[in-house]
């Protein structure tokens, strides 16, 4: 089995700062990780740290990075913009195919996946995966907050669960359309979600499935959370992902 490493990278996106974790397989595929709302590069429970060792193991080199303001990346997280994420996506990739990595994935968990979406249009990409996406903007902060329209016109930075969003954010998420970019993809894709995350989520899930060209496989894992927090479910959308990479990618 090709030696397997690990180690820190930084590049730069928007004139900042981003830094990430990549794991290495001696291969051409790269597989490129993006983190949740509020979350960061290792992901609730190390999800992401998991899941970038398995697939290494599998033979595909991962690199899983922090947007900004997000983790060790620059800047605050009330900084933080989905425009800005699709950029510090792109670059991502950028910077990856400097580094000589031909062939690449994407695959985004939670706000992560609907960034992916959001950026897949524009970037060269062979598969994309989609855990627990964030299936629309405006339904999603409606969820969190009460009237986020009246609050973000009558508050420049709102508090959430101890994070400070600026009202710059809000305006930015409601300008997107997920769901009208997921009905655009046409390369091969794999959207998983656990059945006991929130309606919002499910019922995107089963959204996406009416509007998804092929070729895409939906799967569910039963009982499972937003992050799949427990260890059985994390081991399960981890090896339904590798498997379905195999076939795919």
């Amino acid at each position: 089995m090709a030696l397997r490493e690990e180690s820190p990278q930084v590049f730069t996106s928007m004139g900042k700062q981003c830094v990430g974790m990549l794991h290495t397989a001696q291969t051409d595929k790269l597989i490129v990780m993006c983190h949740g709302f509020t979350s960061h590069k290792a992901e609730n429970r190390r999800l992401f740290v998991e899941a970038a060792r398995e697939f290494a193991r599998h033979g595909y080199n991962v690199f899983r990075f922090d947007f900004y303001g997000s983790g060790d990346s620059e800047g605050e997280f009330a900084e933080t913009l989905v425009s800005r994420n699709i950029v510090n996506l792109r670059d991502a990739l950028a910077w990856a195919r400097e580094k000589g990595f031909a062939r690449c994935a994407v695959l985004g968990s939670s706000m992560g996946a609907a960034t992916a979406i959001l950026a897949a249009a524009d970037l060269d990409i062979e598969a994309l995966v989609l855990w627990s996406t964030v299936p629309d903007m405006q339904r999603l902060f409606e969820s969190i907050i009460k009237d986020p329209q009246a609050a973000a016109e009558t508050a420049a930075v709102y508090e959430h669960d101890g994070w400070l969003i600026r009202r710059e954010f809000l305006f930015d998420a409601v300008s997107y359309d997920v769901q009208k970019a997921f009905a655009a993809i046409t390369l091969p894709k794999l959207v998983l979600q656990g059945t006991a995350d929130a309606p919002l989520f499910v019922q995107g899930f089963r959204e996406l499935q009416k509007i998804a060209q092929p070729p895409a496989d939906f799967m569910e894992i039963p009982e499972g959370g937003h992050t799949f927090q427990k260890p059985a479910h994390r081991q399960q959308v981890i090896r339904q992902t590798a498997i379905w990479l195999k076939r795919h990618f």
